[in-house]
């Protein structure tokens, strides 16, 4: 059934030994694992360290428990996954950094699936986007509820779930990030909104460079954005310092 583990990295290897058991015996959704006492017996562990690495593969959407049921393979949910995946992403500049360029390199991935398979539907509704930010230039939480929204139908225009998934991950962490390091209450920038109006033109044409192009330009755009606040915040704090010790 499972092989006997020696101790060094112990929970990562429980975790590794379930999934190739999972995939060798070609275990679907709804079958039952083997319990905790049978699982740690069979790799010569104990229960505690067999159950923390259950706690694992729940939380990726592998496995799920309960008193009644036992271990059961779960029904794969990507978002579960790609969540898992962001768990230590702290809110801050240099990982905000980090997941714009993440970003940035699914989104110009996805062109080509997004500009074959987009619908009148899904340009309408970025067309109803574009004209909600540029009625909200000067009202940036407006503005950026209508950006993100845009961004979300472009993920959806894949048609793959999984994309899906990772994309609205990835704005949520964003939305999140937001509030702290970019500058919410301050009028958009003219560049901002017209780089969206470049992208929506770009997928009305069926033109994936340019689209391509006008995504790199956009995230270029806020990357910029971040990294003047993140230097205007050291800047602010180094001067409160300066008054500190003054004081």
């Amino acid at each position: 059934m499972f092989k006997s583990l020696e101790k060094r990295n112990l929970s990562h290897r429980i975790i590794d030994e379930i999934k190739n058991y999972i995939v060798k015996q070609k275990l679907k959704p709804g079958d039952r694992l083997a319990t905790e006492a049978e699982i740690a017996e069979a790799l010569s562990v104990s229960r505690p360290s067999v159950r923390e690495a259950v706690r694992v593969l729940e939380a990726i959407g592998v496995l799920e428990s309960s008193p009644k049921r036992g271990i059961n393979i779960k029904e794969f949910d990507p978002e579960h996954f790609f969540r898992y995946l962001l768990l230590d992403l702290y809110v801050d500049a240099e990982n905000v950094i980090g997941v714009l360029e993440l970003r940035l390199a699914l989104d110009k991935g996805i062109t080509d699936l997004v500009v074959e398979k987009a619908t009148k539907q899904d340009i309408s509704r970025m067309e109803e986007h574009i004209e909600g930010m540029r009625g909200s230039l000067d009202h940036p939480v407006d503005f950026y509820t209508h950006d993100w929204a845009f961004h979300f139908v472009i993920y959806e225009a894949t048609r793959n779930r999984s994309i899906r998934a990772l994309g609205q991950l990835l704005i949520k962490f964003l939305v999140t990030a937001q509030r702290r390091w970019w500058d919410v209450d301050k009028a958009v920038s003219p560049e901002h909104f017209h780089n969206h109006e470049r992208i929506l033109f770009a997928l009305k044409a069926r033109d994936p460079e340019e689209m391509r192009q006008a995504l790199r330009s956009h995230y270029e755009t806020s990357m910029w954005q971040l990294l003047k606040r993140r230097h205007d915040t050291q800047m602010e704090g180094q001067g409160e310092l300066e008054k500190a010790q003054v004081l």
